[in-house]
């Protein structure tokens, strides 16, 4: 028997046995015979829809692969695994208006940013102002420092 699958999984990175199958479709393309040479079939999974992109981040991932199997009678079956990416097209982001942001210790010290977008693409430079309102403490050294959080949490069983 010769199959093929197509399957979406989600789950953490470093732990393998949490990882779940969210989306699953099979197809068998010929049954249980003898393959003597080469052969090449053609499939499709038209009502497969992939509704979540591809995502590989620091802790959690996202993915889709076609899994093809062959089961034998003589020994164990062969797999193996293709992985593919999934991009949805999106349009581009409103950049015509500023963001503002008011920060600050009360009647000790107030910052207010101002940034030019408020979405940017990844290969956007983020452009803005640092601007010190109030300042009644000693400030020695300032920088700004861009930070990318990332939070996950696997589903609960039931």
């Amino acid at each position: 028997v010769r199959c093929v699958q197509e399957t979406g999984v989600h789950g953490m990175i470093y732990d393998k046995a949490g990882s779940s199958d969210f989306m699953s479709m099979g197809r068998e393309l010929e049954p249980a015979g003898v393959l003597f040479q080469d052969k090449t079939y053609n499939f499709s999974f038209s009502k497969f829809e992939k509704q979540y992109e591809s995502y590989y981040g620091s802790s959690v991932k996202l993915r889709y692969f076609l899994r093809v199997t062959i089961n034998r009678n003589y020994a164990v079956k062969l797999s193996k695994e293709y992985d593919f990416a999934v991009l949805a097209p999106t349009p581009e982001p409103e950049t015509g208006r500023n963001i503002k942001m008011e920060v600050g210790i009360e009647d000790c010290l107030h910052i207010e940013f101002e940034y030019n977008k408020a979405k940017y693409h990844l290969k956007d430079v983020v452009i803005g102002q640092v601007k010190f309102m109030l300042v009644r403490i000693c400030l020695l050294y300032t920088s700004p420092s861009p930070r990318d959080r990332q939070k996950s949490r696997m589903p609960s069983s039931a």
